[in-house]
């Protein structure tokens, strides 16, 4: 059966893991990036669907996404921003992009596609947060404020939606050598692989696999979840 499968983030390492794995040839993809747009490129050949260029800071370019997104069976919002520093260091232009990426940007985009799952009784949303959620660290204050905010969110939309059929889950990936991460690597590797109780770091795959059983029929019945794939982490064993 042909989808409409919506992704955001979908240039980065995690976003494009998740849309191959998503991705059936018959599927139609609506695939968000920012400023890379190679791999979504390449994943489309010989497939139905298109790359859309859109910075979620931009409201008039967020609109019009949230206009494209309209009719999708399965919503991925794997977008997101973060800056790191302690609260008084971050400029305010840092802490309005981190708000308006991971917060308003998914916000919308979820408000654009659930009249069209209701109507079909089907559904699928995973939002895509972080072990800061529950686990933070210095320097992430408001980053991991977005991504708590992110996982109640997405618990109140199962809450409103489940009954007319579409699922709502949060998949929050721990230490996955992928983006930002890599950065912190370069200097404390060890360190982190340490604070991971299976004592090695995620894929991108990791992530994507969690998202792929959440949007297929072995997860029929799970809604309001959050997915935790860091190796641990989060017990802080």
């Amino acid at each position: 059966m042909k989808r409409k499968i919506v992704i955001t983030g979908a240039s980065s390492e995690i976003g494009l893991a998740i849309a191959k794995k998503l991705a059936g040839l018959d599927d139609e993809l609506l695939l968000q990036y920012c400023r890379k747009q190679e791999g979504c490129a390449e994943l489309l050949r010989g497939r139905a669907g298109s790359a859309i260029k859109a910075d979620f800071t931009k409201p008039e370019e967020l609109a019009a996404f949230c206009a494209l997104a309209d009719g999708a069976d399965i919503l991925v919002n794997a977008a997101g921003l973060t800056r790191t520093g302690l609260l008084p260091d971050l400029l305010p232009a840092d802490n309005a992009a981190m708000i308006s990426v991971n917060i308003r940007a998914l916000t919308e985009i979820c408000a654009a596609v659930i009249p069209g799952m209701c109507v079909k009784r089907a559904g699928v949303i995973v939002n895509i947060s972080s072990v800061t959620a529950t686990r933070a660290s210095r320097g992430q204050s408001v980053y991991a404020g977005t991504k708590g905010f992110v996982e109640a969110f997405t618990r109140a939309l199962a809450a409103e939606y489940s009954s007319r059929g579409v699922r709502a889950n949060c998949v929050a990936p721990g230490a996955v050598e992928a983006g930002s991460l890599r950065e912190l690597l370069a200097y404390g590797e060890k360190e982190v692989k340490a604070a991971t109780s299976m004592g090695r770091l995620g894929k991108p795959d990791d992530v994507a696999g969690a998202v792929s059983f959440l949007c297929g029929p072995d997860g029929a019945f799970i809604t309001g979840q959050v997915i935790h794939v860091d190796g641990g982490f989060r017990q802080g064993l």
